[in-house]
């Protein structure tokens, strides 16, 4: 029998558990869940005037990230409730094993680190900027700019959970109000640090600042009320391309989208790889590592590798036995970077059974359970590369890296790089072409190459743009030259 659980709406503080109004979803996984009818509830998931930010505004960002320090205490799951709540929804609804979500869950006391916080903030916006007007430097000290926040609308992920703290911590940052609409394979995390945020402080303006509802994709009514001027400023919107366009018919001049839509991985393997075993085994582990981290749930995934090599067949012969040390090199991953799948993925088994066999132009091996990898004997990638899930990539031989540029875009995410002399061949090109984070693969250790490719400073961009800085609005004070400013302006 399906179990089903009640999840509340949470607004501004407010905790709101289903009653007469409920309605049930069916969850991922076997699991639904009962939740506040979101049509009931649209007057308190928008803030609607934006003069009632002032509260946050004028909160210093000091004390913003003080509390968000507080939270961050209380974001450990073995002693949080909520988050054990949430772990065992988004293990039966998710598509991560327990070991690797485990891992992540682990994690979330680690972006509220006070320091990384500051430094978030002050690299992408300036704190100056967030707590004041800043005046122009010299004789322009009459204009000064500050960076304001926003009404925001979230349509997260939930392929990884960390994305619901994320979102929380950069309306937090950015002194913004923000509406998070869940997902339904991850409809409890987002749900679970707001409520840890009421336990700190319900009525602090960071608190009073977040709200968070599931409603079903595609509910033309919700959106056609949410999305308007008058409730929203900025929407950010994570997932599939469907969602994204679903949510374009709702924009009007005044409403900002940034869309994180879907996007591609791959690496480039140069051919010193293939020079001896040690080389081959080193980039083998590192492919693993990066296809098989979130069990290839994650827009970081590897997908594709392309393999410098000419195409004669003791060429193509290095690359196949490349590809089995790569379905050699997932077997040893630790759990907490990837584990075996808990169920074939039949669609993709289906396309690699036929592939299979055309054995003069494919080869193939592994399987949609341990992982596996089809070479192509020709300089392309199979029709079915965006198909690529549970540990399975595509080993694609091509003479020139140089040319796998015209497969890139600005859909393309992460490319993983092996051996550390092809990075300034290729950087620029990738650069140019789209690619928004470039990697190495090598180390010869999966925790340390996982270590050094996701390991960021604070304040990096994501995806190409810096969210931080978009979702403000910069505004600009600007006094006549010969005007005398207030004292206390010009004491700064």
């Amino acid at each position: 029998m399906a179990e089903s659980y009640d999840i509340p709406i949470i607004a501004r503080g407010n905790i709101i558990m289903p009653g007469e109004d409920a309605v049930e979803f069916a969850g991922r996984g076997g699991a639904s869940f009962r939740t506040p009818d979101p049509h009931q509830h649209i007057h308190d998931l928008v803030l609607g005037n934006p003069v009632r930010l002032a509260d946050l505004m004028d909160t210093p960002m000091a004390e913003i990230i003080d509390f968000l320090n507080e939270v961050g205490k209380r974001m450990h799951i073995d002693d949080n409730p909520y988050l054990q709540e949430s772990f065992e929804l988004a293990l039966r609804a998710g598509g991560l094993a327990e070991p690797i979500l485990k891992g992540v869950y682990d994690g979330l006391p680690q972006m509220f680190d006070p320091v990384a916080l500051f430094e978030q903030a002050d690299r992408t916006i300036g704190v100056d900027y967030l707590d004041g007007w800043v005046p122009a430097p010299g004789d322009d000290a009459n204009v000064r700019v500050r960076a304001v926040g926003t009404r925001q609308l979230h349509i997260t992920a939930g392929n990884v959970p960390v994305v619901a703290a994320l979102t929380i911590i950069r309306g937090a940052l950015t002194k913004s109000d923000v509406l998070i609409k869940a997902p339904s394979n991850d409809p409890l995390t987002a749900n679970a640090v707001t409520r840890t945020l009421i336990d700190v402080d319900a009525n602090h303006p960071v608190t009073k600042h977040v709200a968070v509802a599931y409603w079903k994709g595609g509910d033309e009514f919700m959106d056609s009320q949410i999305v308007r001027t008058s409730r929203i400023d900025k929407i950010t919107a994570w997932g599939g391309m469907s969602s994204v366009k679903h949510i374009q018919k709702f924009l009007t001049p005044g409403i900002d989208l940034t869309a994180m839509n879907p996007k591609f991985s791959m690496s480039v393997i140069g051919k010193e790889a293939l020079e001896s075993e040690a080389t081959m085994e080193e980039a083998a582990l590192g492919i693993a590592v990066a296809s098989g981290l979130y069990n290839q749930t994650a827009c970081s995934n590897t997908r594709i590798v392309y393999v410098e090599s000419e195409d004669d067949e003791e060429s193509l012969e290095k690359v196949v036995a490349l590809g089995s040390k790569v379905v050699a090199a997932y077997q040893t991953l630790p759990d907490v970077i990837s584990t075996p799948a808990d169920k074939p993925n039949r669609d993709l088994d289906a396309e690699m059974e036929a592939v299979a066999l055309e054995d003069d132009f494919y080869h193939v091996e592994g399987d949609t359970i341990s992982g596996g990898v089809v070479v192509s004997r020709f300089a392309d990638r199979v029709d079915f590369y965006d198909q690529l899930n549970n540990r399975v990539v595509n080993l694609v031989p091509v003479p020139d890296l140089l040319e796998i540029v015209k497969w890139c875009d600005d859909t393309t995410q992460t490319v993983g790089i092996y051996p550390e002399s092809l990075r300034e061949r290729m950087l620029d090109p990738l650069s140019l072409a789209g690619v928004q984070r470039v990697v190495g693969l090598e180390g010869g250790d999966a925790m340390q190459i996982f270590h050094d490719s996701h390991s960021l400073p604070p304040g990096m961009p994501h995806d190409g743009i810096e969210p931080l800085r978009r979702n403000v609005r910069w505004v600009i004070d600007h006094r006549p030259s010969h005007a005398a400013l207030p004292l206390s302006i010009a004491a700064e």
